[in-house]
């Protein structure tokens, strides 16, 4: 037994309350980061969240700097992704103890990032003024979320600058990109932090400072980055609101065969572009050739397009597919999706043999190609995207400016009744405002909606409500900042002021 500590602890009890206070505030300061995003819309608690986290962090151990991280990371991702417990549980078929032990170990590595940017922090800012501590945690905040996003465990999910839909620093968005926006929103929360909790006799400049930085923006309110070129486009989007156990049911196959074939039929002729849901129907297209063919033909011959979300057998393994995108009638093309979702539709190598000694059943999906043609309608290319590609901006950047409009489809299903469809929802209309290009949303189980160029729903399907939404969309043109640069300028600004730092950290050490 430890006697000099265990006494320590009986003569400082206060020391050890405050301690807990603290790492209690830091869990709570990363509750509040996920009520800024949809479905709740309060930016401010986000910030909020933020501010208080690098006010923690002030004059603290680089120990203490770590846990505070590591407690904030768990408030943060253990409340905004608590869908993965539900994904899991309900569809993994995972006992509860199990999917929540598989959650917790998620959310706790997720956390690991945040605990290892505090203690960053902590090293690179001994000594530092404000102003100079302000734009370090902001950068780490960048590279953090970089970094979270990358290899076979990223996870780009609740990335602070999707979040700022809902503020003027969405007028940002298609030049710096979220990650430029999100450094902005993360640098004025720090200014917040020092005009409200600071020392300094002149803290109501640092208030300034953060009113100045969600204010500026608006100054770009009516700025445009494409044009719309073109006439309308009728569009339908079959929402079918199918569960999962009916959707994977062989005896339920033929019922939603004739479902999609039913709306199909009557939106032939009346719109020029029909779009179905992720895996709309549940077999590989390669199953059904003669019924697809069908369908191609009669959609040809009523001068309407089809994109449907289904299954492909790769052409490299029979018994791998792809999670795909066809293009039927006047749409031409295939899509194959590129992001695949760790654990769901991969496993990554390094617990292939955990997954195998458990016996999990796994999907069987395969990446497509990093490059693939645009998949076009009526001669008008379009940008395409299913479901978790929609938290990577790149994948769309990489078909622009070609794309005159954005094709999304996913299947929510999965999460249940959770955040994660409102989330996925909030990251499509940051998607439309970084590209100024109009979005159809076609998913499964609600909120299908046809989003503008500004980022605006301006129609929607309700959730867990079956449907057809029919509206115009409108082609566009034209390159934002963004769509040229990408996020690379931001990133190298980020790490240079990074590399500055420990240059001049460095040189502040050297003996004399």
């Amino acid at each position: 037994m430890n006697y000099p500590r265990l006494t320590k602890a009986l003569i400082y009890p206060q020391a050890i309350t405050a301690r807990f206070t603290r790492l209690l505030l830091a869990f709570l300061s990363g509750i509040l980061l996920p009520i800024g995003f949809a479905p709740f819309h309060l930016p401010g608690f986000s910030l909020l969240g933020i501010a208080l986290l690098f006010a923690l962090l002030k004059d603290q151990t680089a120990k203490n700097s770590f846990y505070h991280g590591l407690f904030f990371g768990l408030g943060y991702l253990g409340f905004g992704v608590s869908w993965v417990y539900v994904s899991v549980h309900e569809y993994g078929h995972i006992a509860a103890l199990g999917s929540g032990l598989i959650t917790l170990f998620f959310v706790f590595y997720l956390s690991l990032y945040f605990a290892i940017m505090a203690l960053a922090h902590n090293k690179l800012t001994r000594n530092r003024s404000t102003g100079i501590s302000c734009l370090l945690f902001a950068a780490l905040w960048c590279i953090t979320e970089y970094l979270r996003a990358r290899g076979s465990f990223g996870f780009p999910w609740l990335l602070v600058g999707f979040g700022q839909i809902d503020t003027p620093l969405k007028y940002l968005l298609p030049i710096f990109g979220v990650y430029g926006a999100g450094f902005l929103a993360v640098l004025a929360a720090t200014f917040l932090a020092a005009g409200l909790f600071g020392k300094e006799k002149k803290r109501h400049l640092w208030v300034l400072a953060f009113v100045s930085i969600l204010i500026a923006p608006s100054l770009l309110k009516n700025k445009s980055w494409s044009h719309i070129e073109g006439k309308p486009f009728s569009v339908g989007v079959i929402q079918a609101n199918l569960s999962m156990r009916d959707k994977w049911d062989d005896s339920f196959f033929w019922t939603i065969l004739q479902y999609y074939n039913k709306q199909i039929n009557q939106l032939m002729g009346q719109v020029k572009l029909i779009v179905m849901p992720e895996s709309a129907i549940p077999l590989p297209s390669s199953y059904i050739s003669e019924i697809i063919e069908t369908i191609h033909r009669r959609a040809k011959r009523k001068q309407s397009g089809i994109l449907l979300g289904m299954l492909q057998t790769s052409a490299h393994d029979e018994n791998q597919y792809h999670n795909a995108m066809i293009a039927l009638g006047t749409a031409e093309g295939i899509y194959l999706k590129r992001q695949l979702v760790p654990f769901g539709e991969f496993i990554p190598k390094a617990f292939q043999s955990l997954i195998d000694w458990l016996a999990l059943p796994v999907a069987n999906i395969a990446p497509g190609k990093a490059h693939q043609s645009l998949l076009t309608v009526d001669k008008h290319p379009v940008a395409t995207l299913i479901c978790y590609e929609l938290a990577y901006p790149e994948l769309l950047r990489r078909q622009m400016p070609n794309a005159e409009w954005i094709v999304s489809i996913s299947d929510d299903g999965w999460f249940g009744h959770s955040l994660a469809m409102y989330q996925q929802m909030q990251m499509a209309q940051a998607l439309s405002v970084l590209t100024g290009r109009y979005q159809i949303v076609a998913n499964n189980d609600g909120l299908s909606s046809i989003i503008n160029d500004k980022g605006d729903i301006i129609t929607s399907l309700p959730a867990f409500k079956e449907g057809v939404l029919r509206a115009d969309i409108y082609p566009a043109k034209g390159n934002s900042p963004w769509t040229l640069w990408g996020d690379l300028p931001v990133l190298i600004a980020c790490f240079a002021l990074l590399f500055v730092s420990v240059i001049h950290g460095f040189i502040q050490s050297a003996p004399d």
